[in-house]
């Protein structure tokens, strides 16, 4: 739906909804369907985006006009706002967000890896030199070889302690950490649907500032997203939301986060954290599908 006829559809649509419309989660039961900001989503397949209709495990599957095309999960998802209205519907009870860097654990995890290939090398240095000594380390009367030797190890045992010593506080610092940045994204949450969900999947939306590295300056927000499966929901069957996403790098702070729901076949759900929600008798509903029938040319020119 384009943007003109999704803002002369929304005018109408105020027009059928009265002002003083009753909580989703009240009118849940009674509620013909729901109307909200919702999101459309394309996936990335070849050079251009298409739109997503289904999910599942391992793939994405997306419209490319002449047939339905299999593409990957890791594949970049766009979204843009669009007005929905949805008969499907699921209390969010919570949904927290958490990022981390997996980029700084892995360059941690390097970090130790070099720590513990230095003090290898250096034992077995040691070991080495400690075998061609003729006298006893332990002893006080060393030929000058043996002296010349334990010098050796002593400088190698220092050298050692010194670049232990350093590791370790970068550790503890963060010294070698990308600040600021992150690239994955925890999702924990429970939903309590009120309808059947089958084959449900999710878009995750990430929204961010955009600053130029050189003048610190914020050049704008930029959106990127990803989209997960979940398996068939069952009304009334609470249901435990836990992903990881893996995303490009992007600031922290300035991020916030969307979170939508889809059936197998492309539609999304209703959610009680819905922008803009509001619950339509049927007749209401009724209404607006006449309403969008009517306006539906507009998406043509």
């Amino acid at each position: 739906m384009k943007l003109q006829q999704l803002s002369k559809l929304g005018v109408l649509c105020l027009a059928i909804i009265p002002a003083t419309t009753l909580s989703a989660q009240k009118g849940a039961e009674e509620a013909g369907g729901y109307l909200f900001f919702g999101t459309e989503a394309s996936a990335e397949a070849g050079k251009s985006h298409f739109p997503i209709v289904s999910v599942d495990k391992k793939n994405i599957y997306v419209d490319e006009g002449t047939g339905v095309k299999k593409v990957s999960q890791r594949a970049s998802v766009r979204t843009r706002p669009e007005l929905k209205l949805a008969e499907r519907y699921a209390n969010v009870l919570d949904l927290d967000y958490g990022a981390s860097s997996m980029a700084n654990i892995k360059r941690a995890a390097q970090l130790v890896a070099d720590m513990q290939f230095q003090q290898t090398q250096a034992e077995v240095e040691v070991a080495i030199l400690s075998s061609q000594m003729e006298g006893d380390l332990n002893s006080g009367d060393l030929s000058a070889g043996d002296q010349q030797i334990v010098s050796q190890i002593e400088d190698i045992q220092q050298d050692t302690a010194d670049f232990q010593s350093s590791m370790q506080d970068a550790l503890d610092t963060g010294a070698f950490e990308l600040d600021e940045l992150v690239d994955t994204v925890f999702v924990k949450g429970t939903l309590d649907p009120v309808t059947d969900i089958p084959g449900a999947y999710c878009v995750l939306v990430v929204t961010y500032d955009v600053m130029n590295i050189e003048t610190r300056e914020i050049e704008g927000r930029n959106r990127v997203a990803r989209a997960r499966y979940l398996g068939d929901i069952v009304a009334g069957e609470l249901v435990g939301i836990q992903l990881r996403v893996p995303l490009t790098e992007f600031p922290e702070e300035s991020a916030t986060y969307e979170f939508h729901l889809f059936t197998q076949d492309g539609e999304e759900v209703a959610l009680s954290t819905s922008k803009g929600l509001k619950p339509l008798t049927p007749d209401q509903v009724a209404t607006f599908r006449e309403l969008e029938a009517k306006t539906s040319p507009l998406d043509r020119s």
